[in-house]
C-alpha cells in the first residue's frame, strides 16, 4: 500500500527540502476586483502575520519577497477595503511559498470564488500529499456519516458505539499515514505542517509521541520560526490523555465559588462538559448525556457542566428548561477555553477518579463506548 501512496509524491521529493529565499506569487482574479487590496499572511506560528501586500491591477496581482524557509501562508483579498473584518467580503486561500513561483487563478463565475494553484515545489508537494490522503479521508467521512445517522437520528446507541469505534479506526489509519509521511520526509515543510496538525488541540498523541515526531524533522525545520512555535506548543500542552485536568474556580447556580476538582471523586469517572445555552449542538447532546448518566451514575459515573454563557439569566433559563440532574458551573470569562485548550463548544473531557484525562471528545458513541469499557454493558 505504501508504494502506491507515495508514488505520486516521488517527483517532488527527490531533492529533499524545497528551496527557499525569494518567493513569487502571481494571481488572476475577476476584473470587478480592480484596485482591491491583497495581503499575504504567514499562518504557521499561531497567528496570522501580514508580511506583504499589493493591489489588483488589470485583473492580476503579484507578490514578491524573501523568506528564510518555506512557509505555510494565507492570502486575503478584501472586497471592501474599508471593512476588513467582514468575512463575507473577504476572499482567502492557503498557499505554501518557497523560492519557486506559484500562480493562483480565481474562478468566480459560478458562485463563491475558488482558486486553483499551480507551480511551487512545496505547494505541489502539498497538493500531491492531500491527493494521496483523500481516499482515507473519504473512508472516515463515510464512517462518520453512518455514525451520525445511527446514534443521533435512529437513536441506536449500540450501533452508534460500534460505528464510533469504526470512525476511530479510520482516523487511526489517517494518523498512521501522516506519521509515516513525516518520518519518510524529514526535510519537507509539508512534514512540519503535518506535525502541527497532529499536535494541535485535543490530539490523541501523548507528549512523548509529539516530541518524537517533531524530533524526526531536520534541525533546519525544528529551528525555523514554525518549528520553534511547534516545540513551545508541545512543551506547554496540558490537555493530553493521561495528564491531570487543570483545576478552575467558578460559581455555581447559587453563586457559591466551587472548584472543578470538588466534583471529581476517587473511584468515579466524571464527564466535564464545556457548553453554552445558545449552542444548539450542546443542547442536542443533553438527552444522550442524560441517558448515559441514568445508566451508569449508580456505578460511579458523574457529570459536571461548565457554561461559557456571558448572560447568567440565559444560563439559568436553560437550566430550568433542561432540568439536568448534575452540577453546573458558570464561566462568563471563558477561562475554561484557555485552561482546557479549546475554542469551541461543546468540549467533552472524561476524567478518572484522580482527575487524569482518560478520553478527549467524550461525547455520543465515544462516551458510551468508554463507559461500557469501564463499567460493562
Amino acid at each position: 500500500m505504501k508504494n502506491w501512496i507515495y508514488a505520486a509524491l516521488a517527483a517532488f521529493l527527490a531533492t529533499g527540502c524545497a528551496p527557499h529565499g525569494g518567493y513569487t506569487l502571481t494571481g488572476e482574479v475577476p476584473e470587478a476586483w480592480e484596485g482591491k487590496p491583497v495581503v499575504l499572511f504567514t499562518t504557521d506560528t499561531g497567528q496570522a502575520e501580514a508580511i506583504d501586500s499589493t493591489t489588483v491591477a488589470n485583473g492580476k496581482f503579484r507578490l514578491q519577497g524573501v523568506l528564510d524557509a518555506p512557509r505555510n501562508c494565507r492570502v486575503a483579498v478584501y472586497l471592501d477595503p474599508q471593512d476588513r473584518t467582514d468575512r463575507n467580503l473577504t476572499v482567502t486561500f492557503p498557499v505554501f511559498l518557497d523560492s519557486t513561483a506559484v500562480n493562483a487563478v480565481c474562478d468566480a463565475a459560478k458562485g463563491d470564488p475558488v482558486f486553483t494553484l499551480t507551480g511551487g515545489a512545496t505547494q505541489t508537494e502539498w497538493q500531491a500529499y492531500r491527493a494521496a490522503l483523500e481516499p482515507l479521508a473519504k473512508e472516515r467521512e463515510r464512517a462518520f456519516d453512518e455514525y451520525i445517522a445511527a446514534f443521533y437520528y435512529r437513536e441506536d446507541g449500540k450501533k452508534g458505539v460500534e460505528l464510533a469505534r469504526r470512525v476511530d479506526e479510520k482516523a487511526g489509519r489517517i494518523r498512521d499515514f501522516k506519521i509515516a509521511y513525516v518520518r519518510e520526509h524529514p526535510a519537507s515543510a509539508v512534514s512540519l505542517a503535518i506535525v502541527q496538525e497532529l499536535c494541535d488541540r485535543q490530539s490523541r498523541l501523548d507528549k512523548a509521541q509529539m516530541e518524537s515526531l517533531l524530533g524526526a524533522l531536520t534541525p533546519q525545520l525544528r529551528e525555523s520560526a514554525a518549528g520553534r512555535y511547534t516545540a513551545a506548543g508541545i512543551q506547554g500542552k496540558r490537555i493530553v490523555e493521561g495528564q491531570p485536568l487543570p483545576d478552575l474556580e467558578l460559581p455555581d447556580a447559587e453563586g457559591i465559588v466551587r472548584r472543578v476538582s470538588d466534583f471529581i471523586r476517587p473511584g468515579h469517572y466524571t464527564l466535564v462538559e464545556i457548553w453554552a445555552s445558545w449552542c444548539m449542538p450542546c443542547r442536542g447532546e443533553i438527552p444522550f448525556v442524560r441517558r448515559a448518566y441514568e445508566k451508569y451514575h449508580r456505578k460511579g459515573f458523574d457529570v459536571l457542566y461548565v457554561s461559557i454563557d456571558s448572560d447568567a439569566a440565559n444560563w439559568k433559563r436553560a437550566l430550568d428548561e433542561e432540568k439536568m440532574p448534575w452540577p453546573q458551573l458558570l464561566d462568563t470569562g471563558r477561562t475554561s477555553f484557555s485552561a482546557y485548550e479549546t475554542t469551541a463548544v461543546p468540549t467533552s473531557i472524561l476524567v478518572d477518579g484522580e482527575g487524569r484525562i482518560c478520553r478527549l471528545n467524550a461525547r455520543g458513541g465515544w462516551l458510551d463506548g468508554a463507559l461500557e469499557e469501564i463499567y460493562g454493558k
